[in-house]
């Protein structure tokens, strides 16, 4: 190809790439359920609920939680080959998406019903059983709708606006839960019937983005024009594909660090900064609206730098937030809440830059394969990052407990407030410095994303 050619496949891409404002929020629609349903309730009130309004023992409600957690790791690979194989004048994944809605929105009301059964037991094989049909369809619907986003553009920069738009609709609706969810359960007669109510309003409104996805997003039919490879080659074209695993290291490492202080955010604030328990969920508002805010800003930073310099430079400025909370004085609240605000940049980074990187592995992986891989590759990433999370988290318990941390009690050791702090501070500061480090090696820059674009499109064109 000379030089002239080259420069004409660019354009093209280009060309083709852009798309309007209304197709990317339609597409980030999508994120209801996976930001309300999975991302805001069921971690915030599932435990919760099994344990004060089903009436089951906490030991068994924390381990049928890691069971289908663990569980949720393994369809993720599995559903995301099978789609990838899919041949149909539908698309690969549209039929996915139809075919689980209705389920998944069926079982996830039942989730939040009490059955008649008398034993706690039988309760729990009930739970069990209904969130693990939950999980299934869920990972139906949201795998092959994940995998829709390096289908919709093939061009770097426009890939970073579609998941901007994915995550900001994921931020917003995240915040008007969390704002919205104390009103439902007020206006109910029993904590029982609202949280039946919130299952049934939010199993309802999920259906409505993906019908809505499905009549108006369109599959790139060239994509399917490739031969599909097996389940395992396709889980070793990804697994041997350096920028797989530096885009999955990347994101992996900052949602980690989220993950270890969203554990314990709530003990720092209570316990350290003096803050109330009641006002917990105004901090929680104040990260979410402000990285709403700055959601525009990582995305100019993406198109005026490379993906990955636009994410060292906003995690640098999230790593030094955290160091912060390290020399905050005990109970003065007031400089929570201005570095509640200022997490906001590294918070929407996290949600935008990784995802957006891993999006342009997609070509790599094509290249380097011969077939288009999005399921799998979203899969694998999933199981990964779900199970080395999973395994992370189940520290904390044992650090809190190791430190003297005491259940309810007004006043808290020395150590464990230490442990409570290092916990807010300096461990997810590391995490990010090693997130950063890990995103300064990321391989694909945006001139070598349109060569791939340019390699793999010429190779499905010389096969079809």
């Amino acid at each position: 190809m000379n030089a002239t050619q080259a420069e004409a496949g660019r354009e093209q891409v280009k060309i083709e790439a852009r798309l309007g404002g209304w197709v990317k929020m339609l597409y980030g629609l999508g994120e209801f359920m996976p930001s309300i349903g999975v991302g805001t309730v069921i971690p915030f009130y599932f435990l919760f609920f099994l344990t004060d309004v089903a009436g089951i023992r906490p030991g068994i409600a924390g381990t049928l939680l890691l069971i289908v957690r663990l569980w949720d790791g393994l369809n993720d690979p599995l559903i995301g080959a099978l789609s990838d194989r899919t041949r149909s004048r539908f698309g690969r994944r549209r039929p996915y998406i139809l075919s689980g809605l209705l389920p998944m929105a069926f079982f996830y009301a039942l989730l939040w019903w009490v059955p008649p059964i008398a034993s706690a037991g039988g309760r729990a094989i009930y739970y069990l059983l209904i969130y693990f049909l939950f999980d299934l369809f869920y990972t139906l619907v949201v795998g092959p709708y994940t995998a829709l986003t390096p289908e919709l553009s093939l061009d770097s920069d426009e890939r970073t606006s579609i998941v901007a738009y994915r995550m900001g609709v994921s931020i917003v609706v995240g915040l008007a839960a969390a704002i919205a969810l104390p009103f439902v359960f007020d206006a109910a007669p029993s904590m029982q019937a609202g949280f039946a109510r919130a299952g049934i309003g939010l199993a309802v409104l999920s259906l409505f983005p993906y019908l809505a996805i499905v009549a108006m997003i369109r599959e790139r039919p060239e994509f399917q024009s490739r031969k599909a490879l097996g389940l395992r080659a396709s889980i070793l074209s990804v697994l041997r594909n350096r920028p797989f695993w530096v885009a999955l290291i990347v994101g992996w490492i900052a949602w980690l660090a989220i993950g270890v202080v969203e554990a314990v955010f709530a003990y720092y604030v209570i316990y350290w900064a003096g803050i109330p328990e009641e006002d917990s969920a105004i901090l929680l508002a104040t990260i979410l609206a402000s990285a709403t805010l700055f959601l525009p800003g990582v995305n100019w930073l993406a198109t005026r730098l490379e993906k990955k310099w636009a994410f060292v430079l906003c995690t640098l400025t999230w790593t030094a937030v955290h160091v912060a909370l390290w020399w905050i004085p005990r109970e003065a609240p007031t400089p929570v809440y201005i570095i509640a605000f200022l997490a906001g940049l590294g918070v929407a980074s996290a949600h935008v830059l990784p995802a957006a990187m891993g999006a342009d592995v997609l070509e790599s992986v094509e290249v380097q394969s011969g077939g288009r891989q999005e399921g799998i590759y979203g899969g694998v990433s999933g199981f990964i990052q779900k199970l080395g999370t999973s395994m992370a988290l189940l520290s904390i318990g044992w650090i809190l407990e190791l430190t003297g941390y005491v259940p309810g009690a007004a006043v808290q050791r020395e150590s464990a407030l230490t442990g409570i702090r290092l916990l807010v501070s300096w461990i997810p500061a590391g995490l990010l410095v090693a997130s950063i480090a890990a995103a300064a090696a990321f391989p694909i820059t945006r001139a070598v994303h349109r060569q791939l674009s340019l390699e793999a499109r010429r190779r499905r064109e010389a096969q079809a």
